[in-house]
C-alpha cells in the first residue's frame, strides 16, 4: 500500500471521527425540541389566529350590544345642577326684575322617561340583538373548525414530505450502494464502463430528489407554522411520520345520510338560521316605527338664589330656598306619525327586501354545504380506490425492483433496463405516499362533516 493510500485513510477516519464527535457534542448541548401534536397545534392556531382573535372581538361587541337592548326597558333618569355668578344688569329670577346686584343662584334637577309603547320596538330591538349575539358565536366556532381543517391538511403535507423525504434518502442508500457495486463488477471487467456512467446518473438523480424533498418539509413546516402565527425561528416539531389509515365507515353512508348530520353539526347552519330571525325581527321594528308612541315623563326641582328675601328683608338660608323652591312634574306623551318624508315606509320596504335576502343566503348556505359534502364523499370513495390501487403498484414495483437487481448484479441486466425498473419503483413508491395521506385527508373531512373530532 502507497503512502498516498495511507494518508487517505487516516484523513478519512480522522474526519469521520471529527463528524462522530461534532454530533455528540451538539447532542449534549441542544435542548430536547418539543414536539406537537395535532391537538395541540390546532389548540394553538385557535388561541394565537388573528382572525379568530378579531371574530372574538365581533362577539363581545355583539354581547355589548345585547345586553344594550335589554337597558331599553328600564327609564331613563338624569340629573342636572348648575351654579352661577351674574353680574351688572340681569334679571333676578326670584322676583322677575332687573337689578344691577351681584347674584349667585344655583338650579338642581332630576328628569326621567320610561317608554310605554313604542310599537313593539323595544321588544324586537331585544330578540334581534340576542339573535345576532348568537350567530356571531356561530360564527366564531366556523372560523375555529376552519383553522381546524387547514391545520389537520398542513399537519397532514408535513408527515407526507417527512415520509417522503425518508423514502428519498433510502432510495439514495441504495443508489450508493448500487453504484458501489457496479464499479467494483466495472473495475473487475464484468460490466461495461456505460453501466457505471448510468449509476452516476441515478445516483445524481437520487440526491437531485433528496433535495427537492428536504425543500419540501421546509415549504411545509414554514406553511403551517405560519397558520399557527409561530416565527420561521420557532421551536415546532411533529410527531414520527407514521399516519395510520383511520376507518373508512363515514365513506360508506351516502351523501344525504352526512348532510343530514352536517344539519346539525355545522355552526354555518345554525349561524345562518339565527340571521333569518335576526332580519325577521328588523322586519318587525321598521314596521314598528308606523305605530304612535306613547310615554311617561317626569321630573323634581329645585334652587336658590343670593337675591331671595323675607317680607321682612330678612334672606333666606339657601337650604330653607331648596326646600321651598322644591317642585315636581309628571306628564304623558303621544306620538303618531302621519308624514315623515316616507322614511317609514321606505324603512319597511328596505328591511323586507333584506329579509327575503337573508332567507336565499340561508338556502344558499345549505345548498353549498350539500355539494361540498357530495363532492367530500366522492372524493373520499375515489381516494379509497386510489390508495387501494397504488398500494398494489407499490408492492408489484418492490418485487420487480428486488428481481430486477439481482438479475442486474449478475450482470443479465442492463443498466437502462434497471434505472427503468428503478424509476418505476420511485414513481410506484411516490404515488403511493400521496394516495395515503390523501385518503387520511378525505376521510377526516367526512368525519368533521360528522360532527367527529379531527385526531390522528
Amino acid at each position: 500500500m502507497s503512502f498516498g493510500s495511507i494518508s487517505k485513510i487516516v484523513n478519512k477516519s480522522v474526519t469521520f471521527f471529527l463528524a462522530i464527535a461534532g454530533c455528540l457534542i451538539v447532542s449534549f448541548k441542544a435542548p430536547a425540541q418539543k414536539v406537537w401534536t395535532l391537538q395541540e397545534s390546532i389548540e394553538y392556531a385557535i388561541k394565537n389566529n388573528i382572525n379568530i382573535k378579531q371574530a372574538e372581538i365581533a362577539t363581545e361587541i355583539s354581547s355589548v350590544n345585547y345586553f344594550q337592548s335589554k337597558g331599553a326597558f328600564l327609564p331613563s333618569l338624569n340629573g342636572s345642577g348648575s351654579y352661577s355668578y351674574l353680574f351688572g344688569r340681569s334679571l333676578d329670577i326670584t322676583t322677575y326684575e332687573f337689578t344691577t346686584q351681584e347674584i349667585r343662584s344655583g338650579n338642581f334637577t332630576v328628569s326621567g322617561n320610561l317608554p310605554v309603547f313604542s310599537g313593539f320596538q323595544i321588544q324586537n330591538t331585544l330578540k334581534q340583538s340576542r339573535y345576532e349575539y348568537m350567530a356571531g358565536k356561530e360564527n366564531l366556532q366556523k372560523i375555529k373548525d376552519d383553522i381546524s381543517l387547514n391545520v389537520a391538511a398542513a399537519y397532514l403535507q408535513v408527515l407526507y414530505s417527512r415520509e417522503a423525504l425518508k423514502a428519498a434518502n433510502d432510495r439514495l442508500q441504495a443508489a450508493t450502494e448500487t453504484r458501489s457495486r457496479t464499479k467494483i463488477m466495472v473495475d473487475a471487467g464484468s460490466m461495461a464502463q456505460g453501466n457505471l456512467l448510468d449509476a452516476d446518473a441515478a445516483l445524481a438523480a437520487e440526491e437531485l430528489s433528496v433535495i427537492t424533498n428536504e425543500n419540501l418539509v421546509t415549504s411545509s413546516m414554514i406553511n403551517i407554522k405560519q397558520l399557527l402565527e409561530l416565527k420561521s425561528t420557532d421551536d415546532y416539531n411533529v410527531i414520527d411520520p407514521k399516519a395510520d389509515l383511520p376507518p373508512q365507515t363515514s365513506a360508506l353512508l351516502s351523501p344525504e345520510e352526512i348532510y343530514a348530520a352536517a344539519l346539525k353539526n355545522l355552526p354555518e347552519f345554525r349561524a345562518s338560521t339565527l340571521n333569518v330571525l335576526s332580519a325577521e325581527k328588523a322586519y318587525s321594528i321598521a314596521k314598528g316605527s308606523m305605530y304612535p308612541r306613547f310615554g311617561i315623563f317626569g321630573s323634581i326641582n329645585s334652587g336658590f338664589s343670593s337675591t331671595t328675601r323675607r317680607l321682612t328683608g330678612e334672606s333666606v338660608p339657601y337650604g330653607d330656598q331648596l326646600d321651598e323652591n322644591f317642585n315636581k312634574s309628571l306628564g304623558f306623551s303621544l306620538s303618531v306619525p302621519i308624514l315623515n318624508g316616507w322614511s317609514a315606509n321606505s324603512n319597511v320596504k328596505r328591511s323586507k327586501l333584506n329579509l327575503e335576502s337573508v332567507k336565499y343566503n340561508d338556502q344558499l348556505t345549505k345548498n353549498q354545504v350539500y355539494k361540498s359534502v357530495v363532492q367530500a364523499h366522492a372524493d373520499a370513495n375515489a381516494a379509497i380506490k386510489k390508495y387501494y390501487a397504488s398500494e398494489k403498484a407499490k408492492i408489484s414495483s418492490d418485487e420487480s425492483f428486488a428481481y430486477a437487481e439481482k438479475k442486474y448484479n449478475v450482470g443479465m441486466l442492463s443498466s437502462i433496463e434497471f434505472l427503468n425498473v428503478r424509476n418505476n419503483q420511485s414513481k410506484a413508491e411516490s404515488d403511493f405516499l400521496q394516495a395515503k395521506y390523501d385518503l387520511i385527508f378525505r376521510l377526516k373531512v367526512l368525519d368533521f362533516y360528522l360532527g367527529i373530532p379531527i385526531t390522528f
